[in-house]
């Protein structure tokens, strides 16, 4: 059993924002870490997926800007993060992030990319983990119902 599965063992027990702190300390633990790769997420709920590309996404985008997202293993989940920011109601950020997807297929490191980069809200006012953390409980709710409804 990895980080991820004993998180989803205890999620009745914690709160969206347990959540998703847990997720994101399990996720840069270091070499010590027992965590999938981002690529290999596909079993796990939706809410979770979204949760880790979100983090991953603000964690690049934090140190390195959105260049480092352009330039590392996060550009390749950039349509499951564009994907991600729809899921939690997070349309303004999916569309910027799908205009640099966009235009860094024929433009790399076009100015307009480091304009629009600047958009993001991490350099605004605005609140992404309210609503990530509203999405998480939301989903995580029905993922309980779900399992609790699956048990024979």
């Amino acid at each position: 059993m990895n980080a991820l599965d004993n998180i989803l063992e205890k999620i009745p027990y914690l709160s969206a924002d347990d959540i998703i702190q847990t997720l994101g300390e399990e996720m840069y633990k270091g070499k010590d870490k027992d965590f999938p790769e981002l690529d290999k997420l596909g079993n796990y709920p939706n809410f979770i997926q979204d949760a880790i590309y979100i983090i991953e996404f603000d964690t690049e985008l934090a140190m390195n800007g959105i260049g480092g997202v352009l330039d590392n293993r996060t550009a390749c989940l950039i349509p499951k993060i564009i994907k991600a920011f729809q899921n939690i109601g997070s349309n303004q950020e999916a569309d910027i992030l799908s205009q640099i997807y966009v235009i860094n297929q024929t433009s790399p490191w076009s100015n307009e990319i480091e304009t629009l980069g600047k958009s993001f809200y991490l350099y605004t006012d605005f609140d992404i983990w309210s609503l990530l953390e509203t999405y998480v409980e939301q989903e995580k709710n029905k993922y309980i119902a779900n399992t609790h409804l699956n048990r024979p």
